[in-house]
């Protein structure tokens, strides 16, 4: 598998605004497959882009991404359809994209960013959410909010030894997690830094405990 850099330290959140402007959104998303083509954007959407991983958010237990935001490591390096091999089921640990460059960087907001062979993916997963083999989700484990990391082609709680299948929408296959973690939409986009993976919408369903 795949090595990449090390998982960031989340003991104490660092908490960053993002303000992702029109005019970010119109440069990056000049071909999107995996998602509507930007004429498809709609007003709303790009607006609500400037409260994606915002301390306002955040606090209010708000979107971490929406629409058209560009996946980045924790220095703020874009996330390319090649960062990872598509037959190697390597990972990254991501997180959104904050306006002039940088990351996101806060508990909530940490991703997890997959790639196997488009075809290995089976329901429940959002197959039209993951792009060129890529899929992503929250790192928030389900089950007392500790963070999770993968290995061996699963996702592992080193808290409570739970197990998630990523390529069956992150289901619980071991542990106490009641329920899976939340998938995040992608898809990719051309942008002057090469092609780019980005969410194409909110994760789908709660970060970490639910009640």
């Amino acid at each position: 598998m795949a090595e990449h850099d090390p998982e960031p330290e989340l003991d104490e959140p660092i908490y960053e605004e993002q303000e992702m402007t029109r005019r970010q959104v119109a440069k990056t998303l000049t071909a999107v497959s995996g998602a509507a083509a930007i004429g498809g954007f709609t007003v709303d959407a790009i607006a609500g882009l400037s409260t994606a991983g915002s301390l306002a958010a955040e606090k209010a237990g708000g979107p971490v991404y929406v629409e058209g935001t560009r996946l980045v490591t924790e220095k703020g390096d874009p996330i390319t359809v090649d960062s990872l091999a598509p037959d190697e089921a390597g990972s990254m640990t991501v997180f959104p994209e904050k306006e002039g460059g940088g990351a996101v960087v806060s508990a909530r907001s940490t991703t997890i960013l997959m790639r196997f062979p488009e075809g290995d993916y089976e329901k429940p997963t959002n197959v039209d959410g993951t792009a060129k083999g890529y899929v992503a989700y929250s790192a928030v484990c389900t089950h007392e909010g500790c963070a999770v990391g993968a290995k061996d082609g699963k996702i592992h709680c080193p808290c409570h030894q739970s197990i998630y299948d990523p390529l069956s929408g992150a289901e619980v296959t071991g542990g106490p997690a009641p329920r899976a973690l939340p998938q995040l939409p992608l898809g990719v986009a051309d942008d002057e830094d090469g092609t780019l993976v980005m969410a194409t919408g909110p994760f789908e369903g709660p970060i970490g405990v639910s009640h």
